[in-house]
């Protein structure tokens, strides 16, 4: 069989920013995975890229729930792995949509761990939200010499230290533990160093310099927060 699994990202919220080979893929597709953390929450990431895909395309919903047991998070990757084989074994090109790109904290690797390596598989790259941001607001991740560190918040993630250890720091998942952040910034001096975006790309998008005031409860589920040592100051002249 000639079909294949593809993994499809998607970028943050503009659909004109899907690469030209995603959307070729997305063409192709018969059917298309669409993760939800909660059943029946829907998918962003199809919202995205429906424009681009067949009328007849398939669609269906696999969880990919938020559970405390490892052992039974394994179990659900499992079973949603098995979904994907029973599509493959029709002959049928299959699709896993994800948001921002597909190898960076994509759920789509959660299925590649536990597929047979029988099958075809093919990744398309998108643009992930600390990527669009930089562009979108006219700065730099990094120049010359400057290092650059993505960090997904926790509650273990050891803030204060992980901004010692880069010159710039992307902050992933930061309603997760946005308290402990926010005072992390501020016990380091780094107030005016910062950019937040929530719902990057979309008509919901809201961009913050001053944090101070914000409280966890304010912060959606799609913010990166980044923090440059070098300041921010200087690249606000092209921000409208």
């Amino acid at each position: 069989m000639n079909n294949k699994f593809y993994g499809i990202g998607v970028g943050v919220g503009d659909p004109e920013e899907i690469t030209m080979k995603a959307v070729n893929v997305l063409k192709k597709l018969d059917v298309v995975i669409l993760p939800e953390a909660k059943k029946d929450e829907g998918s962003v990431a199809y919202e995205i890229a429906k424009q681009y895909m067949k009328k007849d395309v398939e669609k269906v919903f696999v969880e990919f729930p938020m559970l405390k047991s490892l052992e039974d998070r394994i179990n659900a990757r499992k079973a949603n792995a098995k979904i994907v084989e029973e599509y493959l074994e029709k002959g049928l090109n299959v699709g896993f949509l994800t948001i921002g790109d597909s190898m960076t904290y994509s759920t789509y690797v959660y299925l590649l761990e536990h597929l047979p390596e029988k099958y075809l598989v093919e990744t398309v790259p998108g643009i992930s939200s600390f990527v669009d941001m930089a562009s979108r607001f006219n700065f730099p991740l990094m120049i010359g010499e400057e290092s650059l560190k993505v960090v997904s918040l926790n509650s273990h993630t050891e803030i204060e230290k992980e901004i010692a250890s880069s010159d710039n720091i992307v902050f992933m998942k930061v309603s997760r533990s946005f308290e402990r952040l926010k005072q992390a910034i501020i016990a380091t001096g780094n107030q005016e160093n910062i950019i937040m975006v929530s719902n990057c790309g979309k008509e919901n998008q809201v961009v913050t310099y001053d944090i101070e005031e914000l409280e966890e409860e304010d912060i959606p589920y799609f913010t990166t927060l980044i923090l440059k040592k070098g300041g921010m100051k200087a690249w606000k002249k092209f921000i409208s």
